[in-house]
């Protein structure tokens, strides 16, 4: 039996972090196959103090934090800034997700660090960027979704903004985080040195809107909120069934040509409005209206199997309970089965990759706050020089 893949076995991470960003971060190298070390107060990562519980523990937790270690110290005393500094000179990443200067005060800056370790990789996801007039200002998912433009074009027309659904910015620059990490590790194998790297909550999160900004940037006009439609492509949006509704969208001549031919309309190909897809887009309400009336026929699953048959993108709008019974996701592996300590069986998000026609070993379960603190400290700390491994 070939075993599964560990790309980053060997990798020792040291995370610093609460809630989402560098937790999750922590948890995309674990998946790889890090050693991540989690360090969490007393009271462990306020993560754990959210809803939903399954036996105690926090699912909101358990969903960022498998594969990872916890070592639970106060850092308010000496001597667990000095452990932890011993951690941290002994691993190849420090990752956190302090405001601005904490890390610094704590005596576990970039700097404090690197002078000791030249190899290390340290990597700091903060709100606004280390430097500059916003540096200092606290923040959380829903004001980096708000002051980075997403909430100005997210919403249905002429409603109020909404923020994505998710913790987006969250997730978003841990994953570009984590991409530079594995960056910086890539060219120390070869220079020896580590890197700084900083990852600006904020920042990620209007590069995640790159087509719709730059747009903005080149007209000067503000994207207008369009619920689930596109301003790039016509028709694209939900619509209404006989008996439910339908994701549609179509992107180029060759599937507006079958749309046509498929809803019966052939017509609407010699239409002078419709004719390419710049034109659909100025005319995308009345175009709308027509698709509609053709849509409401028959049922979504009717027009799932024509759509299907015909090559065009179309699909269910599939609540939490549909997408866990997928025939797809399962196939896909993509809800893992933990036995917790204390929460029981346990089933969360899976590994969305494979490395060799294979996913990565799976991870350990999430940990119990503070499971690891004794053999973490005694082992990497008790009578070893700083950060020679």
């Amino acid at each position: 039996m070939v075993e599964p893949r560990k790309p980053l076995a060997g990798v020792r991470v040291l995370e610093l972090g609460a809630l989402v960003a560098a937790p999750y971060c922590g948890m995309l190298l674990a998946d790889l196959g890090a050693d991540v070390i989690k360090v969490e107060p007393p009271e462990g990562d306020m993560a754990r103090e959210f809803p939903p519980f399954e036996n105690g523990e926090s699912t909101f937790f358990l969903a960022v934090n498998r594969g990872k270690r916890s070592v639970s110290v106060d850092l308010r005393t000496e001597q667990s800034r000095e452990q932890v500094r011993a951690l941290a000179l002994s691993s190849d990443v420090v990752l956190h997700n302090y405001r601005t200067g904490v890390a610094e005060r704590l005596g576990l800056g970039y700097e404090d660090l690197a002078s000791e370790n030249p190899a290390l990789v340290y990597c700091s996801i903060s709100g606004f960027g280390p430097t500059g007039p916003m540096a200092q200002r606290p923040g959380i998912d829903l004001l980096f979704q708000a002051e980075s433009g997403m909430m100005a074009i997210t919403g249905e027309r002429g409603g109020k903004p909404v923020k994505v659904g998710t913790n987006a910015a969250d997730v978003y620059a841990a994953t570009v985080a984590s991409s530079c990490i594995l960056a910086a590790l890539v060219e120390r194998s070869s220079t020896g040195r580590g890197a700084r790297i900083d990852v600006p909550l904020r920042d990620a999160f209007l590069a995640l809107q790159a087509c719709w900004f730059t747009g903005f940037l080149a007209t000067g006009e503000q994207p207008e909120r369009l619920g689930a439609g596109s301003p790039f492509t016509a028709p694209t949006d939900v619509y209404p069934t006989r008996d439910d509704v339908i994701v549609l969208a179509v992107v180029n001549q060759k599937h507006w040509r079958i749309l046509c031919t498929t809803l019966g309309a052939p017509e609407w190909i010699e239409d002078a409005r419709f004719k390419d897809n710049a034109g659909r887009v100025r005319h995308a309400s009345v175009l709308a209206s027509l698709v509609s009336d053709a849509l409401a026929v028959r049922t979504t699953d009717e027009w799932i199997g024509v759509f299907e048959e015909a090559g065009i993108p179309a699909g269910r709008v599939l609540d939490y309970n549909a997408v866990a019974g997928d025939e797809q996701i399962s196939h896909n592996e993509m809800i893992l089965n933990f036995i917790h300590p204390t929460a029981g069986p346990i089933r969360t998000q899976g590994i969305p990759f494979w490395i060799d026609g294979r996913k990565p070993a799976q991870p350990s379960a999430p940990p119990v706050l503070g499971a690891h603190t004794d053999e973490t400290l005694r082992s990497l700390v008790a009578g070893r020089s700083p950060w020679v491994r």
